[in-house]
């Protein structure tokens, strides 16, 4: 990913000239210490890739960029305390390097953090127009976090509905940063619902691949357990495509099995072999490969640049990932 590197050099840059004083301790060094433990910074690059393609210089979108990135650490902060996790990037998550009071407390301050940021917008931008997509996208997140939590004690999920959550808490934070960054570079109406639809296809791919790929990576290449979503009883493209396609037999024993407090290995390999002959791990495959094209189709509608032919290898390498 080298192409990437100059737009994640100047979001570096950025982050580090933040002013995080040593006192309070408890509430700035948490913010550090997470910003500091890397992430591939994929919002704010695309933030800066779409003010290029809409024809301004890509640091022009820098404030928009940063108020995304600190916005995403944010929402993992609080993710990690909701979903008890106690690692994240294979580092302690920050309640439990610390506790839980000052991981809430941080994760606030980055999201204040987050708004002032765009009061560093050039005057010639329409701040409330970026603000109000900033805040609508943050109102989505938490919806789709609301949705999955309610999710996990519900026994019918439909996949509509599950698409209708990660377009929230996955697509929606995805899709707000390359319109913030469109109009960053003075993007008109037709180009902020291409960008639009970008970043939802974006989201909602990169999701439904993730589900893909943990029954299908090699565990040492995905770093995660195969099959962990199984095992962990999670709700997936994978597992509602399946129970809604599958026979009446074969819905019953998917619910049987996923039903035990504790699968074997000899459990998830049968609720695998389920899985494909319901046809759900194709489905799956062909799901996020027609929204990584539909995210191709959108992006054609701008002209030839250097930040057009980056964006689409972006989407490229996203398409083909095996983490």
């Amino acid at each position: 990913m080298e192409f990437i590197k100059p737009y994640a050099a100047l979001v570096e840059q950025e982050l580090r000239s933040l002013p995080f004083p040593d006192v309070p301790e408890t509430l700035y060094a948490p913010q550090r210490y997470i910003l500091e433990n890397g992430g591939k910074r994929v919002r704010p690059v695309l933030a800066l890739m779409s003010c290029g393609i809409c024809g301004k210089k890509p640091e022009r979108a820098l404030p928009a960029a940063l108020a995304v990135e600190l916005l995403h650490n944010f929402t993992l902060i609080h993710d990690d305390i909701m979903d008890q996790a106690d690692s994240r990037r294979s580092m302690p998550s920050v309640h439990i390097k610390w506790d839980v009071p000052s991981a809430i407390l941080s994760g606030d301050g980055l999201f204040v953090q987050s708004m002032l940021q765009l009061q560093r917008l050039s005057d010639d931008i329409d701040h409330k127009k970026v603000s109000g997509i900033f805040l609508e996208g943050i109102n989505r997140v938490c919806e789709g976090q609301a949705l999955d939590m309610e999710f996990e004690n519900r026994q019918n999920v439909s996949a509509d509905e599950y698409l209708s959550m990660i377009g929230g808490k996955t697509a929606a934070l995805i899709s707000a940063s390359l319109v913030m960054g469109g109009l960053c570079g003075n993007a008109d109406d037709r180009q902020i619902e291409h960008l639009d639809t970008i970043g939802t296809s974006l989201g909602l791919a990169f999701q439904i691949q993730d589900d893909w790929l943990d029954v299908t990576a090699d565990p040492e290449k995905f770093g995660k357990r195969r099959a962990g979503d199984i095992y962990e009883g999670k709700k997936t493209f994978l597992m509602l495509n399946a129970l809604e396609n599958c026979s009446d037999t074969e819905r019953s024993r998917i619910q049987v099995l996923l039903s035990e407090p504790v699968l074997t290995s000899e459990m998830v390999d049968e609720v695998l072999s389920l899985y494909k002959s319901c046809g759900a791990i194709d489905a799956a495959y062909n799901e996020f490969i027609n929204y990584y094209r539909r995210a191709e189709e959108a992006l054609h509608a701008f002209e030839q640049s250097p930040y057009k032919q980056d964006l689409l290898q972006l989407i490229n390498y996203l398409k083909n990932r095996e983490i």
